[in-house]
């Protein structure tokens, strides 16, 4: 019960919020320009309470679904009282009731706009612009960015945090920069040509650069190369985590590979050795403390230690990679004869590109290469718009928990840098809602992924669940898919009276009495097919429907 009233208060505060706006943005434009305003309401049906201001009636209304405003004049069955007489709505040459029209939708993308400049311009946590990983053979990696770097500036510009560097990088795909770092306490400048890299999602194919790097550091979670290596033979396996070497704490695997690379002789290491403990329907893991004796290298550095990043830890009973022959501790070395760098890039991509079809994996086990050829399966699951989903899987992945945690700064940004940041991200936002909402219609998105009251009430529990930061955000995201769906050349809607009022204006005569009623009903009809629609695909989303 906490949970349904939760979640019924966060819809309503955000419903509230931006179909305030949206009917403020009619009335205020209204007033402006001349007409009255006999009734401003949040919500529909009968009257909660409200008061009356001037001509206009402010009230909320039982139903929260939406909210209106009733101008005099606006319907062309009712008689305009002799003293509203070039107040009324319909009295009103084109271009004033378009831009009333239009006025709704677009107080709803200065909300947004509003929105996004509070959450840019308060005192929030950010990840630091310090390099936890590079990536080998990655444009960071070759132009010598290193573990711990912090970098200060791009093309002399400061960097803030680690959103302000990566906005910064995927502006400059292909070209050049100069990135200023700060190393031991010394401030060196490198030049930097970032990759072109292409991401897809249901809505458009987005290029911009990377330069592979990660705020966030591996952890100290190893795989032993081989039995024979010093690692193996001092008793080491896959998946220790190392904590101290030569009584000195190590907290990740960039430090710990930076000290081995130093070392030529035996060397003391001290790690957490996971340990499973069977519980009831899982298996729980609790770290075990163990010491090992590492001799000596054939070369320096060479103890037959690798990061775990690319290992795999699980292996799901009844899956394609058990099938396939796969098994704990196998590290992936290639899929389809790329080289594997990273399981988040190389791996996952070739897996995605493969799909079901037969794809080969190269692994690595007690030190012998072994070529498998894994076929996958595939699994039901929600995507982001909650459409149930059949998607490729392996069943087998490396340990979550091979990254660890990165630095966290404040970040305040000023007033025009926040005004900035607020007005190009609506922007992008609208361009990108406007896409899908066109793909949606052409059929390239399904229309599953039309939601209804249920689906933004579970968006808005969540965003409220993370903070106030979050659910301001989800706001702003809410406010312009209301405004965007109301610019719908759809009749009763906001984009309608527009176009209406633009052909009026070109015929420069009223559309007719008969072409209303007709526009009026298909619209009603339209739009209660629209919600029924939406309420099927909101049922459907929830587990006791699927």
């Amino acid at each position: 019960m906490g949970s349904v009233a939760f979640t019924l208060v966060s819809f309503a505060v955000v419903i509230t919020v931006v179909v305030f706006f949206h009917e403020l943005g009619h009335l205020l434009v209204g007033k402006k320009l001349g007409v009255k305003a006999i009734r401003f309401s949040i919500g529909f049906g009968p009257r909660l309470f409200g008061f009356t201001w001037g001509d206009t009636e402010y009230r909320v209304s039982a139903l929260p679904l939406g909210g209106y405003v009733k101008f005099a004049g606006d319907n062309p069955y009712e008689e305009v009282a002799p003293e509203d007489r070039g107040r009324a709505f319909l009295e009103q040459p084109p271009w004033k009731k378009g831009l009333i029209a239009f006025a709704g939708p677009a107080a709803n993308f200065v909300l947004a706009v509003v929105l996004y400049f509070i959450v840019f311009a308060a005192p929030h946590q950010e990840l630091a612009a310090q390099v936890g990983y590079v990536k080998p053979q990655s444009p960071a990696a070759a132009a010598g960015l290193r573990y711990g770097d912090r970098i200060v500036a791009i093309d002399g510009e400061p960097v803030d945090g680690w959103s302000s560097l990566q906005e910064k990088i995927r502006a400059k795909a292909g070209e050049p920069l100069q990135m200023t770092v700060l190393r031991a306490g010394r401030t060196e400048t490198l030049r930097i040509v970032p990759a072109v890299h292409e991401e897809t999602n249901p809505i458009e194919t987005v290029r911009h650069g990377r330069i592979g790097i990660s705020a966030v550091p591996r952890t100290a979670e190893v795989t032993v190369v081989s039995p024979d290596s010093p690692a193996g033979r001092a008793g080491m396996k896959t998946f220790d985590k190392v904590v101290r070497l030569e009584g000195e704490p190590i907290s990740n695997w960039e430090q710990l590979a930076d000290k081995l690379a130093q070392r030529d002789g035996p060397v003391q290491l001290e790690a957490l050795r996971p340990k499973p403990v069977a519980a009831p329907g899982a298996t729980l893991w609790v770290d075990q403390p163990t010491q090992f004796s590492l001799p000596a290298p054939p070369q320096p550095g060479e103890y037959g230690l690798e990061a775990s990043d690319l290992t795999i830890f699980v292996v799901q009973p009844g899956s394609a990679a058990e099938e396939a022959g796969l098994k704990r501790a196998d590290r992936v070395l290639r899929v389809g004869g790329v080289v594997a760098l990273s399981w988040t890039d190389e791996v996952d991509a070739a897996l995605k590109a493969a799909g079901t079809s037969p794809v080969q994996m190269v692994v690595r086990r007690e030190g012998r290469e072994l070529a498998l050829t894994v076929r996958q399966h595939l699994r039901e699951e929600h995507d982001d718009a909650g459409v149930l989903v059949k998607v490729p899987d392996l069943g087998a992945l490396p340990d979550v928990n091979s990254f660890g945690d990165a630095e966290r700064i404040w970040v305040r940004y000023g007033v025009a840098d926040a005004a900035r940041r607020a007005v190009v991200g609506t922007a992008g936002f609208v361009r990108a809602q406007a896409l899908g909402i066109a793909r949606i219609v052409t059929g390239r998105i399904s229309s599953k992924a039309i939601g209804g009251p249920l689906m933004i009430a579970d968006v808005a529990r969540k965003a409220a669940e993370q903070g106030w930061r979050d659910l301001i955000v989800t706001m702003g995201a809410i406010s312009v898919v209301l405004g965007l769906m109301n610019l719908l050349p759809v009749p009763v809607l906001d984009g309608f009276h527009v176009l209406s009022a633009a052909i009026e204006g070109v015929r420069r005569r009223p559309l007719s009495l008969r072409f209303r009623e007709v526009a009026n009903l298909v619209g009603i009809a339209m739009l209660i097919a629209l919600m029924l629609f939406a309420f099927r695909n909101d049922a459907l989303r929830w587990k006791w429907f699927e």
